[in-house]
């Protein structure tokens, strides 16, 4: 499967009419000046205000503005997972004052489930930002202690829910009961909050999330998590072990970026990254991360397209394996 690149050609005009209209640029319009400073800077989150990406988007706009002392302004176009705002971007002429905040979902693993009109290599890395473990998490009144109680438990058909078909919460669970040689159903949900609603009232087994979506419920008592997708344990989560420990062979984690259009001016790109790895870097983006269970990224910048082209050929293989798409 190919992700389709075709591009609309009334979709692109009324985008090119568009990026001439409004630019957060000095020169007057995006593109119209190579190295043009910036007034603005737009900041697509294209996530529901409120949630992790969002809180780190501006956490990371409010850096930025304190270090270079240029507005960054914070949108909220949400639309297919992030997708709908990505091909806004790639397919609108280049600007160089405009990056988007993505996870590596949108390019990596969504394609296969959505006719995207975009590619990794129509973007740009301007800053790896957060990485964000994976945990298996179910009920605490059930009596599963561990994965290998899940692995022996003879005759029961699991349920599991995750945060929407294609998603790396549904892969992680997927891949998992697969290696277990269980059967189990999955069942998307808009969102972790609902997927952890259904959990906690045992409409469900199991549940894959973020560390920062359930550590309220483990806190309490209410939920217990018996596996983090990831090479080593969490610092936050010392006591539960990895997949890998457990001989389930899946690593599994969401990462996020800042991206440009891949057709902005060298010079620009290299302000940008400037700007937001400082940004990453500060104090206060990364107490923002460590209230979220988060972990700063560090990949460079100009090996994050390649990143996402590599995870997305593995999908491939990983998707026709569990029979989610045709081989």
């Amino acid at each position: 499967m190919r992700i389709n690149s075709s591009r609309s050609l009334a979709f692109l005009a009324a985008a090119v009419m568009a990026a001439g209209a409004v630019s957060g640029c000095e020169a007057g319009g995006a593109g119209s000046q190579e190295g043009a400073a910036c007034d603005t800077i737009s900041l697509v989150v294209p996530y529901a205000p409120g949630g992790s990406s969002d809180t780190v988007g501006r956490a990371l706009a409010d850096a930025v503005s304190k270090n270079e002392g240029t507005r960054v302004e914070v949108t909220n176009p949400t639309g297919a997972n992030g997708t709908v705002a990505a091909t806004e971007l790639a397919t609108q002429r280049p600007d160089p004052c405009q990056v988007i905040y993505l996870p590596n979902g949108p390019f990596a693993s969504m394609p296969y489930f959505q006719d995207v009109q975009f590619e990794p290599a129509d973007f740009r890395g301007i800053a790896a930002v957060n990485e964000e473990p994976i945990l298996l998490v179910v009920n605490a009144e059930s009596s599963w202690q561990s994965v290998d109680d899940l692995r022996e438990a003879a005759d029961h058909r699991f349920t599991y829910a995750n945060s929407g078909t294609g998603s790396y919460t549904q892969l992680a669970m997927a891949q998992t009961f697969a290696d277990l040689h269980q059967e189990a159903e999955g069942i998307p949900f808009d969102g972790s909050a609902p997927a952890i609603t259904a959990l906690l009232g045992d409409q469900v087994d199991a549940v894959a999330v973020h560390p920062g979506e359930a550590m309220q419920y483990l806190e309490s008592g209410d939920l217990r998590a018996l596996a983090v997708f990831g090479p080593e344990r969490l610092e936050s989560l010392p006591e539960v072990p990895t997949a890998a420990e457990q001989d389930v062979d899946v690593e599994r984690s969401v990462w996020k970026a800042i991206y440009a259009n891949a057709e902005i001016p060298d010079d620009a790109a290299a302000e940008l990254q400037d700007s937001f790895e400082e940004a990453r870097a500060s104090d206060s983006v990364v107490s923002t991360l460590s209230t979220l269970y988060s972990e700063p990224s560090e990949v460079p910048a100009d090996e994050l397209v390649g990143k996402l082209e590599a995870e997305y050929e593995k999908n491939a293989t990983t998707f026709a394996e569990l029979g989610i798409i045709d081989g």
